[in-house]
């Protein structure tokens, strides 16, 4: 069955038919001979088929049956000799674990839970696909347009570059924009305030952000008072925390 029968429309998902910009994303991990790679959404097996050729020892976590009996059928051999292992489970649900990398196209309208929950995993590095706009939101810094919530959010987690723009003729069926290949690793900031804390004061932030940092939160230190949220640093953020 070709991939475009298997498209999974209720997933909202599209399919990469690049198979080049596939391999791109894959030596954009860099050496995975031997090592772990934990796959989200694999999909008919673009990427995954070049993990393993490249001797990967690959996790591909797919919600689609259909596409997870296409792989089964499709690795036989890799999934016999334990180079594959193929979870039909959706990537939200899967408790965590130790991987080496962690590659995947992400639907768009799943891209904020699955960045999220990248947090569960030790990784040494991830190389994921979203839409342009979204990665353009992941990165970008204090005092550009961009710069948004998610900006900060990630950053506390994660140390993240777009590494390259995917047209959306890469991709079946087209999609109405582009998308961005975006590599990822660990933030080395020690971030120890409580989650939920630090959820609701970028909400409470973010959510009024052309008001004065003064107009939304009490007893802040005179540097912040004039601030508003589209130039909060981390830094910022933890004085703001000190004081909650």
């Amino acid at each position: 069955m070709s991939p475009a029968n298997l498209y999974p429309k209720k997933y909202g998902q599209v399919l990469l038919k690049n198979r080049s910009i596939a391999l791109q994303e894959v030596v954009m991990l860099g050496d995975i001979s031997g090592r772990s790679v934990l796959e989200i959404g694999p999909g008919p097996g673009t990427i995954t088929e070049i993990l393993l050729e490249r001797g990967g020892l690959v996790t591909a976590v797919e919600s689609d049956h259909r596409f997870c009996e296409a792989l089964h059928m499709k690795f036989d051999s890799y999934v016999r000799n334990g180079s594959l292992k193929i979870v039909k489970s959706d990537f939200l649900e899967i408790t965590g674990g130790n991987y080496d990398f962690i590659i995947g196209n992400i639907p768009y309208h799943i891209s904020s839970p699955i960045l999220f929950s990248l947090e569960k995993f030790s990784f040494t590095k991830s190389v994921i696909m979203v839409q342009l706009e979204f990665a353009r939101r992941m990165v970008a810094k204090p005092g550009t347009k961009e710069y948004s919530r998610l900006s900060i959010s990630t950053a506390l987690r994660y140390s993240a570059k777009i590494e390259k723009i995917v047209k959306r003729g890469s991709f079946y069926p087209v999609p109405a924009v582009d998308s961005a290949i975006v590599s990822i690793e660990p933030s080395k900031v020690k971030w120890e305030y409580p989650e939920d804390l630090t959820n609701r004061i970028l909400t409470d932030i973010f959510s009024q952000r052309r008001k004065k940092l003064k107009n939304i939160i009490k007893n802040l230190p005179d540097d912040l008072m004039d601030k508003r949220a589209d130039i909060l640093t981390i830094e910022d953020l933890k004085k703001i925390m000190e004081i909650s």
